[in-house]
């Protein structure tokens, strides 16, 4: 499930109390795993609220659960309660934003630091230190040579893990880096409807 949020056929957002719901859908979904043709099913973009909200109800718990997350948002709260509940979350977004107009993690000192001295890419050291914190990374990429580069994981020290897990800790950088923030909305909900404690530039408060 992308989104915790249901459209209409029209492609109109409904909002959480209306019909069909995300508890709908997934406990719809739960019955395609009984015909045998998928092993198993996850969701995306779910808090820790909308999390508790399919939970209550489900009777398969999500296998995964895709979100934004990198050293600008670790989502440890998130990371801890999915690991408590058996979800692998899985980081979509491993490298941030790489739209150079907008700010990207690949040439954050601290993370090109790291490269320099591992002799690897800034993407690499990112993608490692999703998966060395037991987070799943799935980055994207149409060229070929980058997605030899990408599977290529380094070993990072603690030292280098403590760094990058220090990012968010700065003042201002605790924060999403992708495009869904403005006017307290997205796609038509709250953040408080989403379970997100943002403010409207994606600043985690």
């Amino acid at each position: 499930m992308h989104w915790p949020q249901a459209s209409d056929s029209e492609g109109n957002i409904l909002q959480p109390e209306e019909h069909p719901t995300i508890v709908d859908t997934w406990l719809e979904m739960e019955k395609l795993l009984e015909t045998g043709k998928l092993k198993s099913i996850g969701v995306s973009n779910f808090s820790i609220k909308t999390l508790e909200q399919l939970l209550a109800k489900a009777t398969v718990t999500p296998v995964t659960n895709q979100v934004e997350l990198h050293p600008c948002l670790p989502q440890n709260d998130l990371k801890e309660y999915c690991e408590g509940k058996g979800i692998l979350l899985t980081a979509y977004s491993p490298i941030g934003n790489p739209d150079p107009e907008h700010m990207t993690l690949l040439q954050e000192p601290v993370v090109v630091e790291i490269a320099e001295k591992t002799k690897s890419s800034s993407s690499q050291v990112l993608i490692s230190w999703a998966v060395q914190r037991r987070t799943a990374a799935i980055p994207r990429s149409e060229k070929e040579a980058r997605i030899q580069q990408n599977i290529a994981l380094v070993r990072l020290s603690e030292a280098d893990m403590k760094a990058l897990n220090d990012i968010h800790l700065k003042p201002g950088m605790h924060k999403s880096l992708l495009r869904f923030h403005g006017n307290d909305k997205v796609f038509g909900w709250t953040y408080e409807q989403l379970g997100w404690s943002m403010n409207e530039e994606g600043v985690v408060i």
